[in-house]
């Protein structure tokens, strides 16, 4: 079948309803311009005496489309004595005559019910059918309504109807009986709506497609689409298959995760057991790995905050990978393994190994970075041993004893083989609690314990105990008198080493304490166990020792009683906290514990000649991120998570001439990641974004010259060409990594040639050059783009060779730069771009989010946003400034402040790639600030055209009636200049811009007046109307200024529902500026007065308006917004803002769902004050008058309404 993507633009039930193509989308943008431009005109206008007809295609301004429409009157009633249309009766009538009418919207799939109201008291009766349309009560058809004249027909005669009917295949109602619910149809559009889906076409049935709706393959996981739309309303139980039986997924490839990581066959490895179903049947965990934790933890702090929304899976599919939520109440990865419906899934946690029956509710989709770790769980069994005496099962007994031996210990591991289902066959040993002992095989234990026997053809002979040679008992170790043991060469400080014979080569260590980068201690993994035996000794000795009163000074050494590990550990106090607390360095570990002195011992004299145990270290290579010296807390808390306890391979990289011994050694430390594979720490971080590669300096021999002063290249002040900026270098991209060491092959001349000078990078700072300005006031320039800001972006017409000639030389020698490593990108960081030409770029990171990067093109001005792996963290061709220069117009002002959506897009149809002429006027304190200019095209003025457009105005207000022309005496037409068409700004019927709404003015403070809330923002903050004007008309003010509250109400209701009945006669709203007043049509469908907030989203253009006689606001389509008649001026805006006094949000408030605009009130006060408000007779007193309104609230004359709030814990007073 096709497949194509669509919209659902209508629907009735699965089985009913209507899509719109994707691919007809500009179809259906000219068609709305059209029907408004033609609906707008008054010519279009229809009279009572029209005829309407059955079938006929008329235009309806739609309601729940909210716009003009094609539509086609499918039922007309009549206003007669029964008011039923009949079934052989007349098919026309005059408009007049018309009591019901419901029309077919062609292009969308709906239906919408006119009733017409209040004509001669007669009621109307609506058939049932018609209960569930969309109804608007108008009372004249001729508002709402046009008929196409043949002219409109002749352009519209080639569009098709654009809705098409369409039924999902093979599925039917649950019951049958009951048919399709309002249920299923809410899911539906909650699956469906405002997205483009993938409709796949199987047949066509009496024009009707036979389809299903999948998601297209480019979505992300946050997408609610299921992969089949039919497959996941079966599963969530609302529909049923026609066949009762699912039908197979079509091509649905479910996400899996990688297979586990398995260690080679005949080898041992430490492990955990993770999982037991029997001794032929559980899971380990290798123990190697230092990302499983960390990958846990960021599951859980992804997921436990999430509500679900956007992460919940609509269908699952068998196999399929998922995060899913334990008994625990915690979140792992887990895989989907049965279907037993009931909208519950079986699945397996594959980290772990065990299976559970979940609801679709605990069920989330993964996401991509949780997706390519490998699974951590192997299924195994144990090797050579089968159920005792031929049973087919394992008794419960052996199932115990085997998870008893085996449950959360530290496992040796041997692998005997591996099968090819990948479950291996092992031999565990347990790890011995004392030294001296051997460790027992757990597969002979169970054996000997007879629950369980050796396979046929594997006797006991054949079986080998597993003993190791472990280190002399602890009675061994301290027989000796002078504890010689602990002095051995093998513990012996490597200050006292060789360095250059321990240099590069690999030193097994285990890490004990990790401060920063710069800053680690390890422990040789050869003197683990005399450390293990010290320790032993000393709690022998210490551990029923009373405490004596010591005077503990700084540099004493003492035994510290470590109360967590319960363990004593040789500490060097390093000062004194306090009388009862002291600051202990235990230097065989490295770390530093604040301790009472209650847990300090005297340090028996025969331990302190035994040198340290931990050795302090530092990465080398690297240095942090940021720009700082310091290590930040999240790569200190990073290496530390990852390293501490962790046993590691470790390089030195020093030799004996470069360590004194008073330094941390520098070092490599290499340990094993996740999937078993060798890292290196220090490029670890650095993949992090934690950490940068330490940056080298490159030595020329030059030898008069501050070592410290980079090298210089001199820059022209004759001429703005930027030849001499460009070095001359034998490949310009060694410098393009800065991280990497590059030696750069430049002409000095001959008499420094035998001197030394260190050459120091450019771009230490990862920033480009500014641009240089030229320096003549008049040039011209190439303007190369238009920011949406309306800032212009100019390249000197001199500067074009040097930027062609960097352009080419970008794409000869930057060919391909490999696959990207993993990189945290951050704001105004510079980079090299690959456009979506394929071409190089310098760019500058604006802005980071999700899985693309908004960049600036540097010499162009051009922003876009860039998949990250188009961007490098690279600087090209560091010593040239960048080309484009932006600018912004002389003393030019635009309306609002701002530029305006529809003059930037006049700036970018009538300047981009034009060549101008620029008067430079003001240069920036700033290097990368705007320049100020005036700009001519064409001898034309840019700023008395945009003047003359009214899109800006002038600072020193000077007159714009005629554009001014540079050389040019004579007055002209602004077309005579202009290449772009002006006909729709000349065109515009917008009035001159009116003032703002008045205000009106609240009795004086002390006054009691009965008002109306007309609108709650917050529990203290709300709108108000006056409800009586005898009060009002007391004050002089009010009567000097002749305002009747009365006598306005009055006019102002009977205007605008004068202004409701012609309201298409008013031109729509073509400016949109901060304040401005208009009229906009709120959810009720009739017109209000009304002001612009601000412009909310741009695409497709939506104005936050408030209704300034309500107070509410609203965010609307510019269809919904149109000029505001200027005798609707005269009346003051009815709703006041106003602030309660006396109470404030309460200290101590535990509600957890909060008002979004406004945290520090909770919902539960704000539907308090509803409740208080709600059909209550109130009455106000002003308490301040500014800078705004402060009013007592009362529910009569003595009770003020907030305290009610304050009674209920939702609020304080405010004293």
């Amino acid at each position: 079948g096709a497949r194509e993507l669509v919209f659902v633009s209508h629907v009735i039930n699965p089985c009913h309803f209507y899509i719109r193509r994707y691919s007809q989308r500009k179809t259906a943008i000219f068609l709305e311009k059209k029907l408004s431009h033609f609906c707008s005109s008054k010519s279009s206008s229809l009279n009572p005496s029209d005829v309407l007809e059955l079938g006929a295609r008329i235009f309806i301004n739609s309601k729940e489309n909210g716009m003009w429409c094609r539509g086609t009157i499918t039922e007309l009633i009549p206003l007669e004595s029964k008011n039923k249309g009949k079934v052989c009766g007349p098919t026309k009538y005059r408009i007049d005559d018309v009591a019901v009418m419901q029309v077919f919207m062609v292009d969308f799939g709906n239906s919408e019910v006119l009733v017409v109201s209040g004509i001669g008291g007669v009621p109307v009766v609506r058939p049932p059918e018609q209960a569930a349309l969309q109804n608007l009560v108008v009372n004249d058809l001729c508002v709402f309504i046009r008929k196409p004249d043949p002219r409109i027909e002749a352009q519209l005669k080639n569009i098709p109807p654009l809705a098409v009917q369409c039924s999902l295949k093979d599925i039917v109602p649950k019951n049958s009986n009951e048919g399709w619910g309002e249920e299923i149809k809410t899911e539906f559009l909650r699956m469906v709506n405002n997205k483009a889906v993938i409709m796949k076409v199987f047949r066509e049935e009496n024009g009707v497609l036979i389809v299903d709706l999948k998601k297209p393959p480019v979505n992300k996981i946050r997408s609610d689409m299921p992969v089949s739309l039919k497959d996941a309303l079966v599963f969530t139980e609302l529909a049923r298959f026609r066949s009762q039986l699912p039908s197979q997924l079509e091509n649905n490839m479910a996400l899996q995760y990688c297979p586990p990581t398995l260690p080679q066959e005949m080898t041992e490895v430490s492990i955990v057991v993770c999982h037991i179903n029997s001794p032929s049947d559980f899971y380990l965990q290798l123990i190697d790995s230092l990302d499983f934790l960390v990958l846990l933890k960021k599951i859980e702090e992804v997921y436990k905050n999430d509500d679900g929304e956007n992460l919940e899976i609509l269908c699952p599919v068998q196999g399929q990978a998922c995060i899913a939520k334990f008994e625990d109440g915690v979140w792992y990865r887990a895989q989907v393994t049965g279907l037993p419906g009931h909208q519950e899934v079986e699945v397996k946690y594959v980290d772990f190994g065990n299976t559970a029956k979940i609801t679709l509710k605990d069920m989330r989709k993964v996401k991509d970075e949780f997706l390519s770790p490998p699974e951590k769980a192997i299924r195994s069994k144990l090797a050579h041993i089968e159920p005792c005496k031929g049973a087919n099962e394992w008794s419960r007994q052996a199932k115990e004893r085997f998870e008893q031996m085996i449950q959360d210990k530290f496992m040796l591991c041997s692998i005997i083989s591996i099968s090819q289902d990948n479950v291996l066959s092992v031999e565990l040993f347990d790890c011995p609690d004392e030294l001296g002992k051997s460790s027992s095989s757990v597969n002979s234990q169970l054996v000997k314990e007879e629950l369980a026997s050796y396979e046929l053809r594997y006797s006991q002979s054949s079986a080998t105990e597993h003993n190791e040679i472990w280190e002399p008992s602890l009675e061994e170790v301290f027989e000796t008198e002078t504890l010689d043991i602990l002095y051995s060469e093998n513990i012996k400080s490597l200050q006292d080493e060789d360095l250059q014979s321990l240099s590069n080569k690999e030193l097994q260590v285990r890490v004990s304490h990790v401060v920063s980068p710069n800053k680690i201690f390890v422990q040789w993994l050869s003197s683990e166990s005399l450390l293990k035996s010290l320790q032993e000794k000393m709690t022998v000795a210490y551990e029923n020792s009373k405490f004596e009163q010591v005077k503990w000074g700084s540099d004493m050494y003492c035994a510290v009683r470590i109360c967590d590990q319960k363990q004593w550990q040789r500490g060097k106090i390093s000062k004194v906290v306090s009388e009862t607390t002291v600051e202990v360095m235990l230097y065989d570990f490295g770390a530093k514990e604040i301790v009472n002195i209650a847990c300090l011992r005297k340090l028996d004299e025969k331990l302190k000649p035994i040198r340290t145990l931990a050795l302090e270290c530092s990465l080398v290579d690297i240095r942090p991120a940021g720009g700082s010296n310091q290590w930040t807390a999240t790569a200190c808390d990073c290496i530390s998570y990852y390293l501490t306890g962790t046993v590691a391979n470790l390089i030195i990289q020093v030799s004996s001439q470069e360590n004194d011994g008073s330094q941390p050694l520098p070092v490599k430390i290499f340990c094993n990641d996740e999937a078993g594979q060798r890292i290196d720490v220090s490029e670890y971080l650095m993949k992090r974004g934690l950490a940068f590669r330490n940056k080298r300096t490159h030595e020329i021999d030059l030898s008069d010259t501050d070592p410290e002063k980079p090298l210089e290249v001199p820059v022209s002040k004759e001429s703005p060409c930027l030849n001499d900026l460009i070095l001359e270098t034998d490949c310009t991209t060694k410098c393009l990594v800065p991280e990497r060491e590059a030696t750069l092959s430049i002409n000095e001349p001959k008499e420094y040639e035998s001197k030394k000078l260190v050459l120091k990078s450019r771009m230490e700072n990862g920033t480009y050059k500014p641009p240089i300005i030229p320096d003549m006031k008049d040039f011209l320039a190439v303007i190369s783009c238009i920011g949406d800001d309306g800032t212009i972006y100019m390249i000197p017409k001199s500067f074009e060779n040097e930027l062609n000639k960097l352009m080419a030389d970008m794409q000869n020698n930057v060919k391909c730069l490999g696959l990207l490593e993993p990189y945290c990108w951050k704001k105004d960081e510079a980079c090299i771009v690959r456009g979506s030409d394929t071409m190089w770029y310098r760019g500058k990171v604006l802005e980071v989010g999700g899985g693309t990067i908004r960049v600036q093109y540097v010499d162009y001005g051009y922003v876009e946003k860039i998949p990250q792996c188009h961007l490098y963290p690279a600087v090209l061709y560091a010593d040239i400034p960048t080309f484009c220069i932006p600018c912004q117009l002389y003393k030019i002002v635009p309306i609002g402040n701002f530029w305006q959506t529809d003059a930037v897009e006049l700036l970018q149809e009538l300047l981009t790639k034009r060549v101008v002429e620029i008067h430079l006027l003001e240069r920036p304190y700033n290097p990368w600030g705007k320049v100020s200019v005036n700009l001519y095209f064409d001898g034309m003025s840019l700023s008395s055209f945009m003047a003359y457009h009214q899109h800006c105005i002038f600072e020193d207000c000077q007159d714009i009636s005629d554009m001014e022309v540079i050389n040019n005496n004579e007055k002209k037409c602004v077309e005579d200049y202009c290449e772009i068409s002006c006909e729709e700004l000349l065109l515009s019927e917008a009035e001159a811009f009116l003032p703002p709404y008045s205000m009106l003015t609240l009795p004086i403070p002390g006054e009691l007046f009965p008002v109306t809330v007309k609108h709650l923002v917050t529990p203290n903050e709300m709108y108000i109307c006056l409800e009586s004007a005898e009060n009002l008309n007391q004050q002089s003010d009010t009567e000097d200024s002749g305002v009747s509250w009365d006598l306005e109400f009055g006019s102002l209701d009977e205007d605008l529902r004068h202004c409701n009945q012609n309201v298409t006669s008013l031109p729509l709203l073509t400016e949109f500026i901060i304040d401005m007043p208009c009229l906009a049509e709120y959810s009720d469908g009739l017109w209000y007065r009304a002001k612009i907030l601000y412009i909310k989203e741009f695409d497709p253009v939506n104005v936050l308006v408030q209704f300034v006689d309500y107070g509410s606001t609203e965010k609307l389509p510019t269809s919904r917004l149109r000029q505001i008649p200027s005798h609707l001026m005269q009346y003051p805006a009815q709703a006041v803002r106003v602030l309660l006094a006396g109470f404030k949000p309460p200290l101590c408030d535990t509600e957890k769902k909060r008002i979004p605009y406004c945290p520090e009130w909770s919902m539960q006060a704000l539907w308090a004050m509803i409740d208080c408000l709600q059909g209550k007779e109130l009455c106000a007193s002003v308490v301040t008058q500014s800078p705004e309104y402060t009013v007592h609230l009362y529910e009569d004359e003595q009770c003020l309404v907030h305290m009610k709030l304050v009674e209920m814990g939702l609020a304080d007073l405010d004293q």
